[in-house]
Formats: structure tokens, sequence, C-alpha cells
């Protein structure tokens, strides 16, 4: 009986440490340091500063460990940061450092898994940049949107057009180092040496189409597997 006791109490502090373990990991949103933000008007807006324009489930690691999962957010990619909601149904905008965060949602009819992480750094980009990671591993191929808010006043009109613009730029790191690659073969063979022959014969026998980003990744997770 004293052996089915001692049993149970060593069970249950288990429990009890596995759920401080979960709590110092896992934390409220509410407890995440924010700001208010101003949202954009966007009832004439052609475009979207956001990477989707609804919520979506995502998950947010901090630089000190912290994850947050389970959680709704959008991705501002004209400013760079995450929003959310707090529990007065605030917008806000996360201000504690993000190591890297993941999101969720419906487009086309399909689901589609993102995730975006700082840390590098290059000509034109700085270590607090999120990055979309298309492959990872020991070489990683990474994508860099870039998205921008222009005013025009067309001529004789008082009326002022926004129109969000935005640009792509692809890299490959290696121990955190950024080498820029264009969407060629010829780039990326550069970028991903000593295994050319193996890399070009997968090329061909998968007809891959280096101007995708899917083949661009496909192409690197290869790399990878070599």
């Amino acid at each position: 009986m004293r052996k089915s006791v001692k049993v149970l109490a060593l069970s249950l502090l288990a429990c009890g440490l596995s759920y401080m373990d979960a709590a110092a990991q896992y934390t409220l949103t509410t407890d995440m340091e924010a700001r208010p933000i101003h949202e954009y008007n966007t009832i004439s807006m052609t475009g979207s500063p956001y990477l989707h324009p609804d919520w979506a489930e995502g998950a947010i690691s901090l630089s000190n460990g912290t994850t947050y999962q389970g959680i709704n957010i959008m991705y501002d990619q004209v400013k760079d940061v995450i929003l959310f909601k707090n529990k007065d149904d605030q917008v806000m905008e996360l201000i504690e450092p993000v190591k890297e965060f993941s999101i969720s949602y419906i487009q086309n009819n399909e689901k589609v898994n993102k995730t975006f992480r700082k840390g590098y750094s290059s000509e034109g980009v700085t270590p607090d940049a999120f990055l979309e990671v298309l492959a990872d591993g020991k070489t990683t191929l990474l994508k860099r949107t870039t998205k921008n808010v222009f005013d025009r006043k067309g001529y004789s009109s008082a009326t002022i057009e926004r129109e969000v613009q935005e640009s792509q730029d692809y890299y490959v790191a290696n121990s955190n180092k950024l080498l820029k690659v264009k969407k060629s073969k010829g780039s990326l063979l550069a970028a991903l040496p000593g295994k050319a022959d193996e890399l070009q014969s997968y090329i061909k026998t998968n007809s891959l189409n280096l101007r995708n980003d899917s083949d661009m990744a496909k192409l690197v997770a290869y790399y990878n597997s070599l």
C-alpha cells in the first residue's frame, strides 16, 4: 500500500513539473509586450500591406525562448511587424524580440503554411528583418518580401490613389551568412557548390522550374540530402 502511495505521489510530482515547464514555455497572449497601432485606410488602397488580409492562426517564438501557440495574428509586411488582438479586442503590434513565427491560412481553397525567421544579415538585410523560410537545413533558402505604400494624386484630381508595391529577394544561407541569388539555374548552382552534376540531373529528371518558389525549395532540400 505504501509503495502504491509513493508511486502515485511521484506521478503527481512529475505531472506538476511538466505543467510548470509547459507554463514557462507557453503563456497567454495578454502577457506579450505590445503597443497599439494606427490601422491603414484600405478603402481606396490597391494591394494589401499584409501577408494575408484576414486573421490567421500562428505560433510565435521569442528570442528568450518563450513560445505562443494557437493565436490569431496578422503579418504587416510594410512595417515588418506581427499584429494580434489583446483581451479588449484591440489590435496591437508585438514589440518583444521575435526569433521566428509561423502562420497558417486558406488561399485558393488550399491550406498555406509559412515560417518566417530573423537573425540573418547581408547587404540590404538587417538581423531584425523577417525572412520566409522556403527550405530549411544546413543550407537554407530564404525569401525577403518588402512592401511599400505609395500615395498618388491624379492630374486635376483631388482623389489620392494609394497603392502597395512589393518586391522579393532570395537568399541562400549557410551558417547565417546570406548569399543573394536569382531565380535561375546558374545563380542557384553557384550558391550550392560541390554537387553540380547531381543537381543538374535532379533538375532535369524532375522538370524543375527554378522561377517557381516551390521548385527552388525542392532543389535546396535535395542538396541538403546529398
